[in-house]
């Protein structure tokens, strides 16, 4: 049994060339991966550094929110065929953020554990829960189910062995955190003064002599 195509070579050619243009380009692609991936580590560096210098990294912290919210408008507005709604856009928004916040928690208290390891303990749980539950409600096909359910109990089984874990480490470490501050250098005692070698030098000079005495006798008139 044979299926007759009816197709044109003309046909295949639009439908091709259609699909085309639906599909998104490599470089859009990556664009949109570079915006997520960079968001999520600026938050990661920004959400462990605060206390060193909290002005400075909370700003880089709001660079790096709005870095993941660009990547979520490339990827989920700009690079689908349909775009959201009112309603589904400012859920997107939100969790994207959650999202980025939660991933940020992870990767900086793991990175920096041996740095700040009380501090690392209950952010990488905390962010491991946070990101789960993101990216359910982000997710078009997420919904309230897979927050009960056998996944998501071993979500939670690993976030407190991670907290038990990390923090049974942190007590045998010395928590004093790094500073990214330049130290300026000791500054050198001064230079002793050169010895002389000639040993004259270090020799009292004599006590001046005594005047010679006056010869010329006085005589009364």
């Amino acid at each position: 049994m044979t299926v007759q195509n009816d197709l044109s070579r003309e046909d295949i050619a639009s439908y091709e060339a259609e699909l085309a243009k639906r599909t998104p380009s490599l470089y859009s692609r990556y664009i949109g991966a570079m915006l997520y991936f960079m968001g999520a580590a600026l938050i990661a560096g920004a959400v462990v550094h605060y206390p060193v210098n909290p002005g400075l990294y909370a700003i880089i912290c709001v660079v790096g929110a709005v870095v993941f919210l660009l990547g979520t408008i490339v990827n989920e507005f700009v690079l689908v065929d349909e775009r959201p709604l009112l309603g589904r856009a400012i859920s997107l928004v939100t969790f994207s953020l959650l999202l980025s916040f939660g991933v940020g928690l992870v990767g900086g208290g793991i990175q920096h554990f041996e740095q700040f390891p009380e501090r690392s303990a209950w952010m990488t749980p905390i962010g491991l829960l946070m990101s789960y539950v993101a990216f359910i409600a982000k997710d078009a096909k997420g919904g309230l189910r897979h927050l009960v359910s056998p996944f998501a109990a071993g979500v939670v089984l690993v976030a407190g062995l991670t907290w038990f874990g990390m923090s049974a480490l942190a007590s045998t470490l010395d928590s004093q955190g790094h500073s990214h501050d330049s130290t300026p250098a000791p500054s050198q005692a001064p230079a002793e003064a050169p010895t002389s070698e000639d040993p004259t030098l270090d020799k009292p000079t004599d006590a001046p002599a005594a005047p010679a005495p006056d010869t010329h006798t006085s005589h009364s008139h």
